[in-house]
């Protein structure tokens, strides 16, 4: 079984290859603003020197979003394309999903991520589980509401490519056509009375 793994939701671009659950081999790169310069290049980079093709990829696991937008965009429209012409399942995650299940806290946590502007995030248990909706806030608000969070840690921003594919396990299939980004500015732009949103999922 070849699973394959793309994030492209910030300045890193991420791809993995699993091979039975097991990291085969990994291609990252900081590109800022040229993803699409070097992503397919790196696909098939990883995929060479692994003598493999795209048609030996089995299944396809996407970040999509909360992010760049235009880094959140390539990366699920080539996952779903893939996943699409290959006929071969997909399934998706969110950044702040991939950062809440990647660290080793087993307490209540709040995972963020940096914007110009200010931060979007999201409340998880223990258990990662999202326990509210994702937020947007201004560096001003974000400062505030943080004064109101005592029982909450605040987790890093790192990747645990083995805990992500565990975590990949649990999820549903998802029809290509319905894998959709999330971007930041959605979140902004939608959010309620209370400054967040309803969680998506798709």
């Amino acid at each position: 079984m070849i699973s394959l793994f793309i994030d492209t939701h910030d300045k890193d671009i991420n791809i993995v290859i699993y091979k039975d659950g097991e990291i085969l081999d990994k291609n990252i790169k900081e590109s800022e603003r040229h993803h699409s310069d070097f992503i397919m290049p790196m696909l098939k980079e990883v995929l060479d020197r692994n003598n493999l093709s795209v048609h030996d990829i089995n299944e396809i696991y996407v970040v999509n979003g909360p992010g760049s937008f235009t880094g959140v965009r390539l990366g699920v429209t080539i996952a779903k394309t893939l996943a699409y012409t290959l006929n071969v399942p997909i399934k998706t995650l969110t950044s702040l999903e991939m950062f809440a299940i990647s660290n080793d806290s087993s307490e209540d946590k709040i995972v963020v991520i940096d914007d110009l502007k200010g931060v979007f995030g999201a409340k998880f248990n223990k258990d990662n589980i999202i326990v509210d909706n994702y937020f947007y806030k201004s560096n001003d608000e974000y400062k505030s509401y943080l004064e109101q969070q005592n029982n909450y840690v605040i987790v890093d921003n790192k990747i645990d490519f083995n805990k992500v594919y565990e975590f990949m396990k649990t999820k549903e299939i998802i029809n290509p056509h319905k894998v959709n980004p999330i971007y930041i500015k959605m979140i902004e732009a939608n959010k309620n009375d209370k400054g967040s949103i309803e969680p998506r999922y798709t």
